[in-house]
Order: structure tokens, then sequence, then C-alpha cells
């Protein structure tokens, strides 16, 4: 794929459907295949039952918003004596026949696409996925009677097999949807929908903005490529297959990813968003306050900056927990190393350990995936200033563009490390 490629594969969806075809990917079978790049056999051996799933949650929904008057149908039918019928953000009946304008899913307002529907929950993070400089907004619609529960490691050790650093996840109820633009210049370029489908499934669709920025299509689900113009300048620009995401919305990393305490302790406006999802009753049952601790942002150009008591490691590690964590973490893909934020460094496999993948294409020799004091010798460093994923770019997916902010705040973390615990 060209270097000059956008792509946001990092935060496209996870697909139930295939699998990626990284040939990195750890080795899958019939039961991980939805969290395992390599386990295309585990995804199609379901794919017969998910397009039933979702028929069920979209027949669930459309029956509680349709009221009477012969509802038959799934989320598109119901209403009264003829009248129109309502839209339910839901996933659709046939995962494999997604709805084909984004105006007609239910999932934005029908007056204004651009916007996502009046029973969206929009929300902000502290830590932003890294997407090649494109600006993003994000929303969910939960499903009627749905409520996202939030793990509590002390009430419930069970819930945390991997460790407390998985205290404050968020988990979303079947049926939930979740909303994402990516544009640029002020003019979208892409939507993307991620639905949950069952107990351990999602199905995510990319929806492409037409220049008019009138509506938006459904990507094919190889997906596809494109230049954008933005009305300032033209966007090379990669639509995600449905392929491309198995790695990332892993069900040991969060499907979701974004989503946790520790990201949404934040305040929006003139209110701590958790209050104000609490006070929407958005909950099972609340977090418990005080919060667990926000993330602090990585650095000064992006909205909600750190302040000037934020750490040089905890700006890198709040953007190596963003970025990195929902794939280097137990239990997740790739799991030699722990990127999560709240594992103590001395636990996170780093230092002076050697780098399973060997070196980089334009690093002969460095093998170490942290040398104290050194950047330019450690291979995590090294990888995430290559932009050519063929050659040893980290994410392998989901960017072309080195962001240099971020190479930098991991850089000066690592320059300010002496030794190994």
């Amino acid at each position: 794929m060209p270097d000059f490629k956008l792509t946001l594969a990092i935060g496209c969806f996870t697909s139930v459907l295939a699998a990626c075809g990284s040939t990195d990917a750890p080795p899958g079978n019939g039961a991980a295949g939805a969290e395992h790049g390599g386990a295309s056999a585990g995804a199609a051996g379901r794919a017969g039952a998910l397009g039933g799933a979702s028929g069920s949650v979209n027949s669930a929904a459309g029956a509680s918003a349709g009221g009477t008057g012969g509802a038959t149908g799934g989320a598109s039918s119901g209403g009264t004596g003829g009248a129109a019928p309502t839209v339910i953000c839901a996933p659709p009946d046939d995962v494999f026949s997604p709805i084909a304008m984004l105006s007609q899913t239910g999932c934005v307002d029908a007056t204004d696409p651009k916007k996502p529907s009046a029973s969206a929950q929009t929300y902000e993070v502290n830590s932003p996925l890294w997407s090649d400089t494109a600006d993003k907004t994000r929303a969910f619609v939960l499903p009627a009677g749905g409520k996202i529960h939030v793990r509590d490691c002390s009430a419930d050790p069970s819930a945390c097999p991997n460790g407390t650093q998985d205290d404050g996840r968020w988990e979303f109820p079947v049926g939930s949807v979740m909303y994402k633009t990516f544009a640029f210049d002020g003019k979208l370029v892409e939507t993307r929908l991620l639905m949950h489908l069952d107990a351990t499934n999602w199905v995510g669709y990319s929806y492409m903005w037409n220049e008019a920025q009138t509506d938006a299509t459904v990507a094919d689900s190889a997906g596809a490529d494109t230049m954008f113009n933005t009305g300032t300048r033209t966007v090379p620009w990669h639509y995600p297959s449905q392929m491309d995401c198995l790695n990332c919305h892993n069900n040991a990393g969060g499907s979701t990813l974004g989503p946790e305490t520790a990201q949404m302790n934040r305040v929006v406006g003139d209110m701590n968003q958790i209050d104000k999802l609490a006070a929407a009753q958005v909950f099972d049952t609340a977090p418990t306050q005080p919060y667990k601790a926000a993330l602090v942002t990585p650095y000064t150009s992006q909205a909600g900056s750190p302040t000037a008591t934020a750490t040089v490691e905890q700006k890198a590690r709040s953007y190596l927990h963003a970025n990195c964590g929902f794939c280097h973490r137990p239990g997740g893909n790739y799991a030699n190393f722990d990127f999560r934020y709240d594992t103590a460094f001395k636990d996170m496999n780093l230092c002076n350990a050697d780098a399973k993948k060997g070196a980089i294409a334009n690093a002969p020799g460095k093998t170490k995936i942290l040398v104290p004091g050194s950047p330019t010798d450690s291979v995590m460093w090294l990888r995430m200033n290559e932009p050519d994923p063929l050659k040893g770019r980290m994410p392998r997916v989901a960017s072309f563009v080195v962001d240099k902010d971020g190479t930098g705040v991991v850089g000066d973390w690592i320059t300010s490390l002496t030794a190994c615990p």
C-alpha cells in the first residue's frame, strides 16, 4: 500500500465476518477467531449465527419502538396506522447486507446526517487514538433498556482476570452502536458504525461521505481508496476493509477501545461527562466516586492538553495505553509485553527485552524493545518512526503518518530512564 495513504484501520471496526490478513498475527482457532487476526476459520465458523443474532437485536429494537398498528419487522418496521416507519439505530437484520446510506441507518439526524441521532450520547476521551491528523467526533447509542456495565475489580475480582489494570472498563450491552466521524478542514470524509451483535461479537461499517456533504455511502467490505476534496486540499484516504481490525478491536482489549473511566473522567462544557452520563441513567451501576484518575492528554497540541504537573512518564504511558495497550497486554493479540497505563514499569517486560520480531528494515542490529536512555536503540520507538508498514511500522495498520508529537513524548520518556528496574 503506498506510503502516502492515510488510513484509520486502528479505529476501524471489528468484523466477525472475516479475519485480518496480517502475516504477523498470532495463530488462531475456532474458539478464539474473533480475537486473533489469524483465525479466519473461527470467524467464518460463526458467520451463520451472526445473522440470526443481529436479526434478533433489530427485531427487539423495532418492537420497542413500533407501538401498535401491525408492526411486524425489525428496526425499520412499526408505527401506527400507516405512519412512516421508525428507524432504530441497531445492527442490520443481515450483517452481510448493511444499510446502503448513512442517512437511512437511524444513527444520524434525519434532517442533518452530519450529526448523530437525538438518541446518541456524545463523548470525548482524555488520550485520543492517533488517526493521521484527522479530527474526530464520538458518540454511542444504547438499545432500549440497555445499560453500560463498568468493571469494578474490588467488588468483583472475577471481572478482572488480567489484573486491576482493567478496573473501570466500560462494557456495552448487545445492540449498542458506537459512532465516530473523521474529518479534515471541517469536512467529513468518513463515519463508522461499530455494532454489538451478541455477547462476544461486533461488526462495523465504514460510510464514505460525498463531497457535497449530503450523505455517506457504505463502503465495500473489502475497503476502498479515494482522493477526497476538502475544499482546501485533496486528502488521499483509505476506507478500511472489514478484515482490517480484528487485531485491534479484540475482546481482551475492549472492543470499543476508548470508553473507560480513566478516559471518560473529563469535564466537557461545565460538567464532568461521567456525571452527565450517570444523570442520563446509562449505567447499570454508575462508577464509584471519586472516579478513577483521568489519563493525561499526552501533548499540548491536543484538546485538553496535559497540566503542568504531568510527568514525562505519565504523558508517554498515557499515549501507549491509548494507542498500543489494546493489543500489547495480557490476553491481547501481542501479549509479550504490557502497555496498560497502570502496569508497573518493572512488569511491562520492555526494558532490555528482546523484540520477538527482531530488528526492523531500517535499523539493523537494533533488537531490544526499550534501551534506557536511548530511543534510537529502542525498537518500540524506531517502529513508531517508520512510516511504511511493510518495513516494520507500528501500528502496522491504522496509520501511514508518523505522529511526531507522540514519538516525542515516548522518546522523552525513554531518554529519562537510566536503568532497568
